[in-house]
């Protein structure tokens, strides 16, 4: 796949990709990503069954100053692999995005992970640290860090439900979002997706391979030191009662560090995306 420079590409944190649709390639597949704007780059890791097109209207108000990427995780919409009903690891989904990045060039970019996304740039700065510059996490569910009373409250059947749907209805309502309150998101061409994690097969991957290897990893939290005092750890302003918080709360404590309130609640990224993307860019370094 060719690379051409951009006009933003001495910079330090700055993609050699044009705007536009890219494929990385990954062991046995590939990676789609979408990159548009200009300045450093910004990767974009979303929560759930997010694709490319999930976190769009907050990637276009941060466009204005950062180059953002957003992309397909393996086995999603536009993503292609050669057996896609095989298990994913944390640390699978972390070494794809690895691989992504090394396809945008060779500086270290910042990334933004949320939910899902945040464990996998966890996991992205534990055994890649050189990748990043500045790392922004949002409400990762990461039990370990929390108490068994704590840990206790995410705790959900999803066997229970008749189908994927309703399972990630379940598991949304479980920490304060309503799927069908979340606005429509602004779709790329080619794309089936129409609502945030609308796609009937990404949700049902999610389901069937991603939410179970939440329970299955364990980050290796001491290999973050590498990346001292260029983690910033956040949480949502309407989601203080929620697992998600709790963890972020306490991943915050343990890496020495404040938790920072960014607007709305798990979801405020996709509800309230020109606010949020005020609040993120403040996190940002300038451009």
């Amino acid at each position: 796949m060719s690379s051409l420079a951009n006009p933003d590409s001495a910079r330090p944190g700055a993609s050699t990709r044009r705007a536009g649709a890219h494929l990385a390639e990954i062991p046995g597949g590939s990676i789609y990503y979408r990159v548009e704007g200009h300045g450093p780059t910004l990767v974009l890791a979303g929560g759930g069954p997010s694709n490319a097109d999930t976190l769009q209207p907050l990637a276009n108000k941060l466009a204005t100053d950062h180059t953002v990427v957003s992309y397909d995780r393996r086995g999603y919409s536009r993503s292609r692999l050669d057996h896609p009903g095989a298990p994913a690891s944390i640390a699978q989904h972390a070494d794809d995005l690895r691989r992504l990045i090394a396809d945008l060039g060779p500086e270290p970019v910042s990334v933004f992970g949320t939910s899902f996304g945040a464990l996998i740039a966890l996991e992205l700065a534990a055994i890649a640290p050189g990748s990043i510059e500045t790392l922004i996490v949002h409400e990762p569910p990461l039990g370990q860090v929390l108490s068994g009373e704590h840990r206790q409250a995410f705790d959900l059947n999803l066997d229970a439900e008749p189908d994927a749907g309703s399972a990630l209805n379940a598991i949304a309502a479980s920490i304060g979002v309503t799927r069908g309150h979340l606005p429509a998101t602004g779709v790329a061409e080619g794309s089936p997706a129409g609502r945030p994690g609308s796609n009937p097969a990404d949700v049902e991957l999610f389901i069937r391979r991603d939410a179970p290897a939440i329970g299955d990893s364990r980050l290796d939290l001491g290999r973050l030191s590498a990346l001292s005092g260029r983690i910033a750890v956040t949480g949502s302003q309407d989601g203080r009662d929620f697992y998600p918080y709790q963890c972020a709360l306490h991943l915050a404590r343990h890496l020495g560090t404040s938790l920072i309130e960014l607007p709305g609640n798990h979801a405020g990224m996709i509800q309230h995306p020109a606010e949020f993307a005020a609040r993120l860019r403040a996190l940002l370094p300038a451009s």
